[in-house]
C-alpha cells in the first residue's frame, strides 16, 4: 500500500471505504456486497473466535442474529434481539444493583457494630482506670495501717525493752 493510495491497509478486498470495496473486516460479505451468515470469522470478539484461528478466546454467550429473509423482517430480527438484549441487560443491572445494595448494608452493619465496639472498649478503658484508682486508694489505706501498726509495735518493743522485760514497769525508789 503506498501512502495516499485510498486503500486501506486493513481492507481485503481493495478499493476505498465509499465505493464499497473496503467493507470492515469482522463483517464477512459476500462478493455482490451482501452479509455472509456462515461462522467461518474467526477475528470477531461477538463469536469468541478459537484459538488456532488467532481470534480472540474468551467465552461470550452472546449469539449473532441469523438473519435471512426481506429487509424488513431482518430489522424485526434485530428489533426483537435488541430487545431481548436489552431485557437481559437490565435483568443483570438489577441483580448487580441488589448484590451492591445488600453489601452496602453489610458495610453499615459492619461499620455500625465497629462503632459500638470502639464505644465499649473506651467504657471499659475508662472502667479499669476508675478501679486502678480504688486499688491504689485501697493500698495507700493500707501503708498507713502498716505504718501506724508499726509505730505502735516499736512504741511497745521499747518499753518492754526499758522495763526490763515486763511490760509495767515496776519504779522502785532505791
Amino acid at each position: 500500500m503506498a501512502y495516499g493510495s485510498g486503500q486501506p491497509s486493513w481492507s481485503s478486498r481493495g478499493g476505498d471505504v465509499e465505493e464499497g470495496g473496503g467493507l470492515s473486516r469482522r463483517t464477512p460479505h459476500n462478493s455482490n456486497g451482501s452479509i455472509n451468515n456462515n461462522n467461518n470469522n474467526n477475528g470477531s470478539y461477538q463469536q469468541g473466535g478459537n484459538s488456532s484461528g488467532g481470534g480472540y478466546n474468551y467465552q461470550s454467550n452472546y449469539q449473532a442474529p441469523q438473519l435471512s429473509g426481506k429487509y424488513a423482517e431482518q430489522q424485526t430480527q434485530i428489533m426483537e434481539e435488541a430487545m431481548r438484549t436489552h431485557v437481559t441487560a437490565e435483568t443483570t443491572a438489577n441483580n448487580v444493583l441488589a448484590k451492591l445494595h445488600a453489601q452496602r448494608h453489610q458495610l453499615q452493619n459492619a461499620n455500625d457494630d465497629t462503632w459500638e465496639m470502639r464505644q465499649n472498649v473506651a467504657t471499659a478503658q475508662r472502667e479499669l482506670k476508675e478501679l486502678q484508682q480504688k486499688a491504689w486508694a485501697k493500698k495507700k489505706r493500707l501503708y498507713m495501717i502498716i505504718a501506724l501498726l508499726a509505730a505502735a509495735d516499736l512504741t511497745l518493743f521499747l518499753r518492754i525493752v526499758q522495763c526490763g522485760g515486763s511490760f509495767f514497769c515496776r519504779h522502785y525508789n532505791n
